[in-house]
């Protein structure tokens, strides 16, 4: 089977990402990603990937030659845009040569007419978004709605959003099995690059204190990231976000009210059970290290979704459940994208059987 063909839009941190996840393991790369495009010099892109502050040097070379980047023996054409023009205009039309079948926007910047365009110009057969851009056909979690998927539906898959990804796992087996009448989430979240490294002005006036020195409060979309995914818990999530002063890995509190007695231990069995089975690979259950506790750094670079912080997990008066989880908001993030590409592959791969069948019949 021909691996899927993908562009890349936006080469931020969660585009640099993606390319990194999806050449950590196969050198070849999980996809193939065919030409990637940003508003930097070709030498800044590969400086930053070849350079990075958080998560160190690639498992891979790194060099550039003409309009290509190199990783490792891959080349990936590089499209230097105009950041005046939009993804429907003609600076992306050079990206139909490269056939491709899934475009991602990685940008933050497009709207959903930029992401109808891309396919009504046949730049591309679908498109992924690393926002919950409004107006895109299906808000995808994996673990927990993806099987939901469409090809003849969802042209525009957004891939959620990192504490989207995070929260929605374990709030599947919550209401699944017991019930949520309500739950208020606090993340709690390293710097992000809307915030000023020295006091500034900034349309959101606290985001322009210096992010290092003061924790602070902000709003967060991952109640309503989350109701995207399980829609039936609509108006039962409230959430909250104090930015901190740290690098990497976010943590959510959860305090919830369910909707029926349970116990540590049934909470317990029950996410046991999904990291082992149906959440492999996406939930953890964590108990620390030879009885001691683990600070947060130390999840750098996991793939998890959601590291369930196990001793932490609290029952009280039936009904009261307090959990913590930590998660490396960058790296599992762009490998929930790379899961959102997989089951575009699959779907597809599964259509074009069904397709052959008769045929051969």
């Amino acid at each position: 089977m021909t691996p899927l063909r993908v562009g890349i839009a936006g080469l931020g941190r969660i585009g640099r990402g993606i390319l990194r996840a999806n050449h950590a393991a196969l050198a070849e790369g999980r996809f193939d990603i065919k030409v990637v495009c940003d508003v930097m010099p070709i030498d800044q892109v590969a400086y930053l990937l070849a350079h990075d502050t958080t998560y160190g040097k690639p498992p891979f070379t790194l060099d550039f030659q003409g309009n290509d980047l190199i990783l490792g023996d891959k080349r990936i054409r590089y499209e230097r845009v105009d950041r005046r023009r939009r993804p429907t205009e003609d600076s992306f039309a050079a990206l139909r040569e490269f056939d491709l079948d899934v475009f991602i926007d990685a940008t933050g910047t497009a709207s959903i007419a930029d992401l109808r365009a891309v396919i009504e110009r046949k730049v591309a057969r679908k498109v992924v978004c690393t926002a919950n851009i409004p107006g895109c056909d299906m808000s995808m979690v994996y673990g927990v709605n993806h099987d939901q998927y469409d090809p003849l539906l969802h042209d525009i898959v957004a891939s959620n959003t990192c504490t989207g990804n995070a929260l929605a796992p374990v709030a599947y087996v919550l209401q699944k099995h017991i019930g949520i009448e309500y739950a208020r989430v606090i993340t709690i979240h390293p710097a992000l690059s809307d915030q000023r490294a020295l006091d500034g002005y900034h349309p959101t006036s606290h985001l322009g204190r210096a992010c290092a020195a003061s924790i602070l409060p902000t709003s967060t979309n991952v109640a309503a990231s989350t109701v995207l995914a399980l829609p039936e818990l609509e108006g039962k999530l409230d959430s909250l976000s104090y930015r901190v002063p740290t690098e990497i890995v976010s943590i959510i509190d959860i305090s919830a009210t369910l909707a029926r007695d349970t116990s540590r231990d049934e909470c317990i069995e029950l996410f046991e059970k999904y990291a082992r089975g149906d959440l492999n690979g996406i939930v953890q259950c964590d108990y620390g290290a030879w009885g001691h506790q683990r600070a947060s750094i130390d999840y750098l670079g996991t793939e998890f979704s959601a590291i369930l912080q196990m001793r932490h997990l609290s029952v009280s008066h039936g009904r009261q459940l307090g959990l913590t989880l930590m998660h490396d908001n960058e790296v599992a993030y762009c490998c929930r994208v790379l899961d959102v590409l997989g089951v575009i592959d699959r779907v597809k791969a599964v259509s074009k059987l069904k397709l052959v069948e008769p045929l051969r019949a």
